[in-house]
């Protein structure tokens, strides 16, 4: 079942709740900085605000290659620098505060696709003005001599095919192919759109993990949300065809080996069967999951804010008195701490009510949002969090009635 709220609110929820979307932005506005320079400028308040939190921002575009890492800095000793990288239809790709150091914001981002991109030049709060430079270079483009070409997501070798429940084993040796300057092995994984699984690596260095959807855009990475140093990539496709799933290091220097891949449909009991190998198979074990805990904790009071933790089931109620949306319907507000670069799975399950939920970061702006991908009118979001803080779960139910009932929350 399809379903919207209100398009624009604050960054901070107590400004409302609702949806914080990408938004339009004038095309006079804009100005194209070429990859490898900085320019400098000034806020004032005669620049366009975003109608999200009223802060005014500048727009810079610039042409990028899909699989180019960029690095872009924004520097201020006159505000709270707010970054955000954003594709060429206005959608947020990636968003930063203090990465940069102080106030000053960064972002590092591996391109998705080849083409125009958006740089937006913001403050965190509205109603701050001043000078700014900003900085937009490409990093890993200087290769040795005797490295191997680097190849874009278009181009990725594959060295043979895994399916649901399927485990395969293998060596990344000194020889592999190189992606962004490090060694790797890609796999091809047949999908169907809706289709949720989990990949896995199992190995005693550090490596990490990518899924590369069928037109090469890379739509999840990981690094340790594993065991010890392992990766872990929980993803829905979102579309029907062959992905691309990558093992490869965290940087150029780290050491490889002998490594598991292993892929496992959500809710599917098929148990593992493993695949021919290239090597003599060695017995690798494979976590269990842990059981299933029900839910024991009070119910919050109408209108409280609840705090959650990953790992944790909870149950919550929708009722006379807690907050509302911007259509009437009533909404209960979850917290949760999470750290940066994992991948967590969010469900709200109820019996009563079509659930419909809603991923906001700390300052209030909409990461996700799912109404029934858990099925039987259940919602269902995967998603691999930006940056350490604090996160906030928005459980609603779904259509304009004001229905209330019983519900569980939960995050792996």
């Amino acid at each position: 079942m399809s379903h919207h709220h209100g398009s624009a609110v604050a960054r901070a929820l107590a400004a409302g709740l609702g949806l914080v979307a990408s938004v339009a932005l004038p095309a006079t506005a804009q100005q194209q900085i070429p990859i490898g320079t900085s320019v400098t400028g000034t806020l004032t308040m005669s620049d366009p605000v975003l109608p999200s939190d009223q802060s005014h921002y500048k727009l810079f575009t610039f042409m990028g290659s899909a699989g180019q890492t960029v690095q872009i800095d924004l520097m201020s000793s006159d505000f709270d620098a707010y970054l955000y990288l954003r594709d060429q239809n206005g959608q947020n790709i990636a968003q930063d505060d203090d990465a940069g150091g102080g106030l000053n914001s960064r972002i590092v981002r591996n391109l998705p696709y080849s083409g125009m991109y958006q740089i937006l030049a913001n403050t965190l709060r509205a109603g701050q003005y001043g000078s700014f430079t900003l900085a937009l270079q490409a990093s890993g483009m200087a290769q040795p001599a005797v490295a191997q070409p680097i190849v874009t997501s278009l181009q990725l070798v594959t060295i043979g095919a895994i399916g649901l429940n399927q485990q395969v084993q293998n060596i990344l040796s000194a020889g592999a192919p190189l992606y962004d300057g490090k060694k790797y092995h890609a796999y091809s994984f047949e999908c169907t759109a809706g289709q949720q699984f989990e990949m896995d690596i199992l190995a005693d260095w550090d490596n990490y993990a990518m899924v590369f959807d069928p037109v090469g855009n890379i739509v999840a990475r990981d690094d340790d949300s594993g065991e010890g140093l392992n990766a872990r990539i929980v993803q829905a496709c979102t579309t029907t065809g062959t992905y691309r799933l990558m093992v490869t290091t965290y940087s150029a220097s780290s050491s490889t080996g002998q490594y598991t891949l292993r892929v496992q449909g959500l809710g599917t009991p098929t148990p593992i069967q493993a695949q021919p190998q290239p090597i003599a198979p060695v017995p690798q074990p494979i976590p269990t999951a842990a059981p299933t805990v029900m839910p024991t904790n009070p119910i919050p009071t109408p209108g409280q804010t609840g705090l959650i933790a990953i790992g944790q089931v909870l149950r919550g109620r929708l009722e006379t008195g807690d907050q509302t949306m911007a259509d009437g319907t009533f909404a209960d507000i979850w917290q949760f701490q999470g750290p940066a670069g994992q991948t967590i799975t969010i469900d709200v399950r109820s019996d009563e009510f079509d659930t419909y939920m809603q991923l906001l970061d700390g300052n209030g702006n909409k990461l996700g949002e799912d109404d029934d991908t858990g099925g039987n009118l259940n919602s269902h979001l995967t998603f691999t969090l930006p940056a350490a803080g604090m996160y906030q779960i928005v459980v609603n139910n779904s259509g304009q009635s004001k229905r209330v009932g019983l519900y569980t929350v939960s995050i792996r």
